[in-house]
């Protein structure tokens, strides 16, 4: 008998290590041993969630079983030594999810309307081809604990429905909740708030319009607000009209400084000063703002009438 448990004995501690890699594998696979490790505890699904049901390999397996191999395979090699011989934790979760495994569950958001949370979404036009849910929804099982807890974007909707030509008023997307509630969520509690003065100007200005007409900001700053995709060209005649201040955005002399290099608006003494400041006619910093013909124009057109274009050198009219 002893003899013949020897001859077996090598296929014996096979069998017994296989089994013992069955129950390793069988156990590890239950979301209790995902959570278990001290690492990852924080950011097991929290249990008022509507997901603390799921199984974390339903949602980390995008092609379910046929990655259950290659998923275990990391779990012995990485996960489980890092545990035991306190190697490296986990800060954040990390993993990417496909959203495959929501829409095996959630494939009915494309075939209705979905109204939640005071959101009215239509998805099958909103997220047609339904490739990334975590855009809007990250934080829908580990809540804060994700690493990047992303949420719908009003701008990214605005874009979108600009572009389709939709209707974008509030009521539109939004339901059940006044003025006030709305301005007190997301960016609009900065932008909106009792400092409104201060910082609504931090938001994308190219949205304002949305909820406000276009000729709202002129009773404050003067001119229509953002400013125009020629702003750079036309604002210096802009910036002397009356009613325009451009200090109540622009409180810095370095705003204009910095790419004028020099004091805008020129000061009172510029004129009888300004050849001592540019070097030449064809003086750069000059040139970003005035057309080379302003110098003609002045000094040999004016002063010297009689004479053409291009007679004028670098030290003063020629007679």
């Amino acid at each position: 008998m002893i003899s013949l448990l020897r001859r077996h004995v090598p296929m014996l501690t096979l069998l017994g290590f296989g089994a013992l890699l069955v129950v390793v594998l069988a156990a590890g696979s239950s979301s209790s041993a995902c959570v278990s490790c001290h690492a990852m505890r924080p950011y097991a699904p929290d249990d008022a969630s509507a997901h603390a049901a799921v199984g974390c390999y339903r949602c980390h397996l995008e092609n379910g079983t046929w990655d259950w191999p290659g998923h275990k395979s990391v779990e012995l090699l990485r996960m489980y030594p890092a545990t035991l011989f306190g190697g490296t934790s986990v800060r954040g979760m990390s993993a990417q999810v496909s959203s495959k495994p929501c829409l095996d569950c959630h494939d009915g958001v494309f075939k209705r309307v979905t109204e939640r949370n005071g959101l009215r979404v239509r998805h099958e036009t909103c997220v047609p081809d339904g490739n990334d849910c975590s855009a809007c929804h990250s934080a829908a099982i580990h809540g804060s604990a994700s690493r990047w807890a992303r949420q719908p974007v009003m701008e990214d909707c605005v874009a979108c429905h600009r572009r389709l030509k939709a209707p974008a008023d509030c009521d539109t997307c939004h339901q059940g909740r006044s003025e006030s509630e709305r301005l007190a969520r997301g960016p609009w509690q900065v932008t909106h708030g009792a400092r409104w003065k201060d910082t609504h100007g931090m938001g994308a200005l190219e949205y304002c319009s949305t909820c406000h007409p276009d000729d709202y900001c002129v009773a404050c700053h003067g001119i229509p607000m953002p400013h125009t995709v020629d702003f750079g060209r036309i604002h210096g005649a802009l910036s002397t009209e009356p009613g325009v201040e451009c200090a109540q955005c622009h409180k810095s002399r370095e705003f204009c400084d910095d790419c004028h290099v020099h004091e805008m608006p020129h000061p009172a003494d510029f004129l009888p000063n300004h050849s001592s400041i540019a070097v030449d006619r064809e003086d750069t910093t000059c040139l970003s703002c005035h057309p080379s013909e302003a110098c003609w124009n002045c000094h040999e057109k004016h002063a010297h009438p009689g004479m053409t274009e291009g007679t004028l050198g670098g030290g003063g009219a020629k007679q």
